[in-house]
């Protein structure tokens, strides 16, 4: 294993004194790294993977801050799905280039099939700096360009630093089925649970080990930060990470309704001014689904009957209604126990509205990692009986995970 979680601790603890107090803002691994740890590059080639998000708490992009600290020798971007600005699509090819802010060269990560650097990136970086902000779902690509990253970064003999951010869930909730071989892919790439429960550094350690991607790893964490936060109480601004993620709201329901959006018949706000805070169509009864999945009493998660027009997307300029999500405690809220308990309510109250598109079922599966959920949802069990399916293999996940975070 190529880290000591004691070190890694006491980095977070010898920045912490710094902080004016108990109840201060956090400090992520960005800025931790500027303030004590610049030290780790000096002499090397750095290449820097981040985008809009890699920002401290006064807006300042990394880039900026580590081409102007003179500490830090920028000499490459690695650009994840979206680009480092931000102004790619969903899914869309990303072209390198340079960077119009910096004059640094650009190589994509989401241009080639592996989404692994490139030859030329690699010889142009001794070191890879991971700075991104994350959702703590298992289908957001982020964190799979990470693993990625590491895997060439091991077979190229190249280190990897991941400035710690908090995820916006808490880090503290594991909840969903586990991928299986079969569905993995670029919104799964390993075995990991919808939710897995860790910030992206910790992850990063969990898939270093476990995974035996063994390549040379530092994690530098963030000072005050604790398990169980909600994104309000870290004393960050929000920079969106994707296009329909804008808002925090938006980052706690996306793991609840990204799969749910993938069903071809379904509205989740996407359009709307609530992506991924709403599951709409023309044939709900808003009250009725807002009392029904009120009662089952999830956990940090309250609904409420919805009326609207899609501006574009599904749906477009009809009227639409059904329910919105508003996360009210993202340290207890389970996101796949949610969006099951959703589809099971739909299926059963929709039977013949609720229409499974066939060529969509491949991407379904591969968000959930699995197919069994979709079938068990058709075939009428509850989302209990769904939920309990897959907690044997959560379970076993949580126990290694245990090993890794550096959080309390």
């Amino acid at each position: 294993m190529n880290f000591s979680l004691p070190s890694i601790l006491l980095c977070a603890s010898l920045f912490s004194i710094t902080a004016p107090s108990a109840s201060a803002r956090v400090y992520t691994g960005m800025e931790v790294f500027l303030d004590k740890y610049t030290n780790m590059v000096a002499g090397k080639r750095v290449g820097l993977v981040t985008n809009p998000t890699g920002v401290n708490a006064n807006l300042q992009h990394t880039a900026d801050l580590l081409k102007s600290s003179g500490k830090v020798n920028l000499t490459a971007l690695l650009a994840p799905e979206h680009g480092i600005r931000g102004n790619v699509a969903a899914g869309e090819k990303v072209s390198g280039g340079i960077d119009a802010k910096t004059g640094l060269p650009i190589f994509t990560l989401y241009g080639n099939k592996d989404h692994k650097p490139t030859k030329e990136a690699l010889d142009k970086v001794d070191v890879i700096i991971y700075d991104i902000q994350d959702v703590g779902s298992r289908a957001y690509t982020y964190i799979w360009h990470l693993a990625e990253c590491m895997s060439a970064a091991a077979a190229a003999g190249k280190t990897v630093i991941v400035l710690d951010r908090p995820n916006p869930l808490g880090a503290n909730v594991v909840d969903g089925p586990v991928s299986e071989e079969k569905y993995l892919s670029f919104i799964g790439l390993y075995p990991i649970p919808r939710v897995y429960g860790m910030t992206v550094g910790e992850l990063a350690l969990y898939l270093n080990a476990e995974e035996k991607i063994n390549c040379k790893l530092h994690v530098i964490p963030m000072a005050n930060f604790k398990r169980g936060m909600s994104w309000e109480q870290t004393g960050l601004p929000w920079v969106m990470t994707s296009p329909h993620i804008p808002t925090p709201q938006a980052a706690y329901c996306f793991a609840a309704t990204g799969t749910i959006g993938e069903i071809g018949c379904l509205s989740t706000g996407i359009g709307y001014t609530i992506p991924f805070q709403a599951v709409a169509a023309p044939w709900i009864n808003a009250e009725a689904a807002a009392l029904a999945l009120n009662r089952l009493q999830l956990p940090g998660v309250r609904f409420r009957p919805v009326y609207y027009k899609p501006y574009y997307a599904a749906f477009k300029d009809q009227n639409i209604s059904g329910v919105q999500l508003h996360v009210t405690d993202p340290g207890v809220f389970k996101p796949a126990t949610t969006e099951t308990a959703i589809l099971c309510y739909l299926q059963k109250a929709y039977p013949t509205f609720l229409k499974w598109n066939p060529a969509k079922l491949d991407i379904f599966d591969k968000s959930m990692g699995t197919a069994s959920v979709r079938k068990a949802v058709i075939a009428g069990q509850s989302y209990k009986q769904i939920a309990d399916s897959w907690e044997k293999k959560s379970s076993i996940f949580s126990k290694k995970r245990a090993k890794y975070l550096i959080y309390k």
